[in-house]
């Protein structure tokens, strides 16, 4: 059974150990198992995880329009109409506006009815974002039967901030700028400065409240800004690791928001298993601006040593690498969301065995190019559906020993492509119930090192199979949940996973080159006293025995 006491994780699997021995350990993975894990594999599984930030809902927010309206029909007097004039826009042409009400020109018509005609152009507003836009009906005397109906567009008066967040008042500030007085008040810009400001490290939550302005027609913005905990510390346990690093793990997290007062976040993460496995990542972003772009730079370190039955082998390896990120939110509003993400990295990867005396360097150039959404809906009882998008070109470079014995099996040294996407889709079904689907998968150009390949399983693809189970350059892998809400902190899961692999893109062995495998279970989420807890129990459906850990284990279910 798969447990985890807080955050879901995973690392490891596969094997690089010397010139020589790469060919050989190549037709294992595609023919034979168990195949041993090596630091590439180690650092993919890893940051396929995400990181362990701290948890931030975004409060609804409070555009609530303090002013009373007065319009109402008097009587049933009914007024001969022969025109109808729209004054006081400056949004929308006159003409347009009139013409939403055209049909009420020619015959008689009661003051309800011209009221409803108001009515139309104060939706035709609001439709389009103008949230305290109103037409009515002035005081007047008709004459010739010609109708006014006025506008108040509803202006920006003046804004009042109560800072009271870790980031300084010009920062805060800031984000308000594009929300300038004078203008037609619009609800996505206030939205987007809102959650914007709610993103950032420091920033507890951010309310927004309109009142009523001095000069009429206009609504001053009073805007709330809440802090956060200074620091943010959380530790994990798990048995999601790999059988030869180590299945049970602990990982913990510590992050600093706003240390400079400027939105900017310092993470430390820290993982170690019970078979000398180390992780440390250590990262720190800042805004550029208030635009919502963010700027990062990250490094990592991880080690490892592999035990059980490749133990004799006394393997050995380490990985590190350098990372600058770039981060914008294209769209920011409750209701959908679009953000794109540059990344540059280096990495070198090391793997050794001492028996016999073997070592194998590869140094890894990225590039790479996200996409990350999300769009809520109310489509059968509401629900949302997220996507992600990542296209990745590197370079590989191998030592020259490595390299020779590359250039006669895999052929993975030089340049390569990949792209990798997630689609997932949360259905609500009823109050207590939930439908999750999701399908994630990745293409490539070429056969590739283990560090960029697609994995099957594990605590997080198919849960029936091991963690490193059915590697491959290029695949899908698609899961099933039904979750249902016994109470508000438990919650109980039933589950189908499947997918499928093309071990090297480019086939360079006899023997099969491709890998399904699925399966089926059930599980519980649960928080306890401050405590997450998940887990999970999976039947192997279709795949036959794992490849990365002995038969002799048959751990079904798992």
């Amino acid at each position: 059974m798969k447990k985890d006491s807080s955050v879901n994780i995973r690392p490891t699997q596969h094997c690089t150990l010397s010139a020589l021995v790469l060919t050989f350990l190549a037709a294992l993975s595609a023919h034979a198992a168990p195949v041993a894990p090596d630091a590439g594999q180690t650092i993919r599984e890893l940051q396929t995880q995400p990181e362990l930030n701290a948890p931030k809902t975004t409060p609804p927010l409070r555009l609530e329009e303090n002013i009373t309206r007065r319009d109402s029909a008097q009587g049933d007097v009914r007024i001969v109409v022969s025109g109808i004039r729209v004054s006081g826009s400056n949004t929308f042409a006159a003409a347009e506006l009139e013409a939403l009400v055209a049909d009420l020109i020619g015959g008689e018509h009661t003051l309800a009815e011209l009221y409803q005609g108001a009515a139309r152009i104060t939706a035709y507003y609001r439709e389009r974002g103008y949230i305290i836009a109103r037409a009515y009906l002035p005081a007047q005397e008709i004459q010739d039967g010609v109708v006014v109906i006025a506008v108040v567009e509803g202006r920006i008066g003046e804004q009042q901030i109560n800072n009271q967040s870790r980031l300084s008042d010009a920062r805060a500030n800031g984000y308000l700028r594009e929300i300038k007085s004078g203008e037609a008040l619009r609800a996505a810009p206030v939205e987007r400065a809102l959650l914007l400001l709610n993103d950032t490290p420091g920033v507890g939550f951010t309310r927004a409240t309109l009142q009523p302005g001095a000069s009429v027609g206009t609504s001053d913005l009073v805007v709330e800004i809440d802090p956060s905990a200074p620091y943010f510390a959380r530790v994990a346990a798990d048995n999601f690791g790999n059988r030869y690093t180590g299945e049970n793990r602990v990982d913990g997290a510590l992050a600093l928001n706003s240390p400079l007062k400027m939105g900017d976040q310092f993470t430390v993460r820290a993982l170690a298993s019970d078979q000398d496995q180390t992780y440390a990542r250590v990262a720190y972003q800042v805004p550029a601006g208030s635009s919502g772009l963010r700027l990062g730079a990250a490094y990592f370190n991880t080690r490892y040593r592999l035990g059980k039955e490749f133990a004799p082998l006394q393997a050995h390896g380490t990985a590190t690498g350098t990372s600058l990120f770039a981060v914008y939110p294209f769209i920011r509003s409750q209701g959908s969301n679009l953000s794109g993400t540059l990344t540059l990295e280096d990495k070198k990867l090391d793997d050794f065995t001492d028996a016999p005396v073997t070592a194998a360097a590869q140094h890894i150039r990225l590039a790479s190019l996200g996409l990350a959404g999300n769009y809520h809906d109310l489509l059968g009882g509401g629900g949302v559906t997220s996507c992600d998008l990542a296209l990745v070109a590197g370079h590989l470079g191998m030592d020259t020993e490595s390299q020779a014995a590359d250039e006669l099996s895999a052929r993975r040294n030089g340049g390569f492509t990949r792209l990798a996407y997630n689609v997932t889709r949360l259905q609500r079904l009823t109050d207590r119930d939930a439908l999750s689907v999701s399908l994630s998968g990745q293409w490539a150009g070429k056969n590739l090192t283990s560090s960029e390949k697609f994995f099957l399983g594990g605590a997080y693809g198919v849960r029936a199979y091991p963690q490193g189970e059915a590697e491959g350059d290029q695949g899908w892998l698609t899961t099933l949940e039904l979750r249902h809400r016994f109470l508000p902190d438990l919650q109980g899961v039933v589950f189908y996973d499947a997918g499928s692999v093309r071990i090297n893109h480019d086939p360079f062995l006899a023997g099969e080159n491709s890998r399904t495998i699925s399966g089926a279970g059930v599980g519980a989420n649960a928080n306890f006293l401050g405590l997450q807890i998940n887990a999970y129990v999976a039947w192997r459906i279709h795949g036959g025995q794992p490849n990365s850990e002995p038969i002799s284990l048959n751990r079904n279910p798992r």
